[in-house]
């Protein structure tokens, strides 16, 4: 035996010189910390027995011995992600106790005995998942799960839209410039379940492509990957778009944007979603229309927008093409989506990315959507929306910036992740202290601002009127 003992000694020597390395753990040959597992490994003596327990909250993996434990140090920190540090203690009787103590719960370990050799292989790598039915056509998912880089939580929905169920949008107070929290939008809109939705600006404004029920709020920015859904199910891909006015039947100019502040030469169109005043400086021309005719037109900016109407704002190059225009001409603003998804019976769009997956493999188009570092680099909480193969949406959410409960998810990961629920097509939401999922008005996620941030817009599940 004494052979077998050195043997294995040199061995676990070599793998702990490794794990060293990696991990920068405790130096003893008792204990090996890789990125997937802790290994302790302990000589056993002739009569020797080993017990072990767990406890949680903080988690701790108790061994216990009718015998002393030699070369443990009573105390050691250790520098890695799970394992904290490592105590042992031996007791008037001669027996010993080596606790290792975790920064979060992992599962239980396997125990292995190879005659004189006593090992314990705890796992850091996990995924724990258990569903429920909220309604039919409608199962949550709850994940607590870890990786190498920490532990997560994940909350997802699954959504069979063959059954009487719509996924539609909400503005928040059920306006451009407005704000409301998840949960009360939920609620307000009868929802099942809700998520947080598209990125928007410090003043509630959404930041790309958005259409409530047939009717376009903003228009898409950079071709960014955006969501259509409608009775026939969803579709995820770039969305683009050209916008025209046309004056007595002819080309007058193009549109620059919708419901957007105006920028230097550009011709933006307001609609009753903005507001009740295009909140324009005085430094452009603007054509009032209703029922496609111009009834007024204002020198200076900031017109009050009609019911049923809309107005017409130009700056720089474009005010020409306004200030050609007089009261009681024809005019009309067309905006076309690219691709233009009526045909398929969508009715609710709204902007996000960068996508994640195509076709069920990752494909991460960050770069080309022109999005910057704080969306692209490192673990924040997300948001994303899924389409499965046999055509159900998927709704998930990861917590983060909480390191011991959820530390968050690459896009990488999150692209993953959503490949792993079985999505074929996928994009990422705003995220960060945005990221909240409502199921029957309880927000089960950990927002990671500390409470529920008001957001701009939401994806909201309801009962269908089919």
């Amino acid at each position: 035996m004494a052979w077998r003992r050195a043997l294995l000694g040199v061995l676990f020597s070599s793998l702990f010189l490794c794990g060293a390395a990696l991990a920068n753990t405790a130096a003893t040959d008792a204990l090996l910390v890789l990125p997937e597992l802790v290994l302790v490994t302990l000589p056993r003596a002739e009569g020797q027995e080993f017990k072990v327990s767990y406890t949680s909250h903080p988690m701790k993996v108790i061994v216990d011995s009718n015998l002393p434990l030699g070369g443990l140090p009573d105390q050691q920190l250790v520098s890695d992600v799970a394992l904290r540090e490592i105590r042992y203690s031996q007791g008037a009787d001669g027996s010993g106790r080596l606790v290792l103590e975790f920064n979060y719960q992992l599962p239980e370990g396997v125990v292995r005995e190879y005659g004189d050799i006593f090992q314990l292989e705890i796992p850091k790598t996990f995924v724990n998942t258990s569903t429920r039915m909220v309604e039919p056509g409608v199962i949550y998912g709850h994940q607590r799960r870890a990786d190498t880089f920490g532990p997560n939580v994940v909350n997802y929905l699954e959504i069979d839209l063959r059954r009487n169920l719509e996924v539609k949008l909400a503005l928040g107070q059920d306006r451009v410039y407005g704000s409301e929290r998840v949960s009360d939008l939920a609620k307000r809109t009868g929802a099942i379940a809700a998520v947080n939705g598209a990125y928007f600006a410090s003043n509630g404004r959404p930041l790309g492509v958005l259409m409530i029920d047939g009717e376009l709020i903003t228009e898409p920015y950079a071709n960014r990957t955006a969501v259509g859904l409608g009775p026939s199910g969803a579709v995820i891909d770039s969305v683009g778009f050209v916008g025209e006015v046309w004056h007595e039947g002819r080309l007058l100019t193009t549109i620059s944007g919708l419901n957007r502040p105006r920028l230097q030469d550009e011709l933006i169109v307001y609609t009753e979603a903005f507001g009740t005043k295009t909140n324009t400086n005085a430094y452009g021309y603007e054509a009032v229309v209703v029922d496609g005719v111009v009834s007024h037109l204002q020198p200076e900016g900031n017109s009050t927008i009609p019911k049923g109407g809309f107005v017409l704002s130009a700056h720089g190059e474009k005010r020409q093409y306004l200030a050609a225009l007089q009261v009681g001409d024809r005019v009309e603003a067309n905006i076309s989506l690219q691709p233009d998804w009526a045909d398929l019976g969508v009715n609710q769009i709204i902007g996000g990315g960068p996508r994640l997956v195509r076709a069920g493999a990752l494909d991460i188009t960050g770069e080309a959507e022109l999005f910057k570092d704080d969306i692209l680099k490192g673990r924040a909480p997300r948001t994303a929306i899924g389409i499965t193969a046999d055509h159900k949406l998927l709704l998930v959410t990861v917590n983060g910036r909480q390191p011991q409960i959820s530390v968050g998810m690459t896009l990488d990961e999150l692209g993953n992740l959503l490949i792993d629920l079985g999505a074929l097509e996928a994009m990422n939401l705003d995220g960060g202290g945005s990221t909240t999922m409502v199921i029957r008005n309880l927000v089960l996620n950990l927002p990671s601002d500390g409470k529920e941030r008001a957001v701009s817009n939401a994806i909201v599940v309801v009962t269908g009127s089919k």
